[in-house]
């Protein structure tokens, strides 16, 4: 439990989850203060969790992932505990919105995108680096929230469209858990793309 608090603070996640928390209040509040508008759709929750799940990007690698595997880490267990603190970071606030007067959408839509995005973020990381994990999420979503790819009834439209479709909606629950398990899986077991340190100077 110590080395995973120790590799927190070195990734930095504090400040991600102030930031990532700071984020849905900031949009909460907005949405709140909507005339008209008792409950967030299914667009401003994508949103928000968007962009609470691109502050974690950076915190998923080091600054040199090759000395990190250098230490005698379970490194697969501590990723697997950064991935679930930030998802209970980002869910967590959205689902305390449940009992107020501007809930963000049902409880299962909210645990939904956050998987999702979460795991593409991680699968990003572990595909360009962490610097970069936020490109996948922000595409997606922005492309999902487009009034020209409004969710219609062919798979592919239904793909695109998973963060903004219905809680209920069976393509993207199986979009979001593959999402989520492939994500996961590859981030806990490979972690980031080592970075080649130049050599000191002589």
């Amino acid at each position: 439990m110590r080395g995973l608090r120790l590799h927190l603070r070195g990734r930095r996640v504090p400040t991600a989850a102030a930031v990532a928390a700071g984020t849905v209040a900031a949009m909460w509040c907005g949405w709140r203060a909507w005339p008209g508008t008792p409950a967030a759709c299914a667009e401003a929750v994508s949103l928000t969790v968007m962009l609470a799940v691109v502050a974690f990007g950076p915190t998923l690698g080091g600054a040199d992932e090759s000395l990190d595997r250098t230490a005698a880490v379970r490194w697969p267990a501590v990723r697997a505990g950064h991935l679930l603190l930030a998802a209970a970071v980002v869910a967590g606030p959205l689902l305390l919105t449940a009992g107020t007067a501007a809930p963000f959408g049902p409880p299962a839509l909210a645990l939904r995108d956050t998987a999702g995005l979460l795991g593409l973020t991680a699968l990003s990381a572990t595909l360009d680096g962490p610097a970069r994990a936020w490109i996948a999420p922000l595409t997606w979503t922005l492309i999902a929230v487009m009034p020209f790819t409004a969710p219609g009834d062919g798979l592919a439209a239904q793909v695109v469209t998973w963060p903004v479709a219905p809680a209920g909606d069976t393509t993207a629950a199986v979009c979001a858990t593959v999402l989520a398990a492939v994500g996961a899986a590859r981030y806990a077991r490979r972690g980031c793309p080592r970075v080649a340190t130049p050599d000191a100077p002589a």
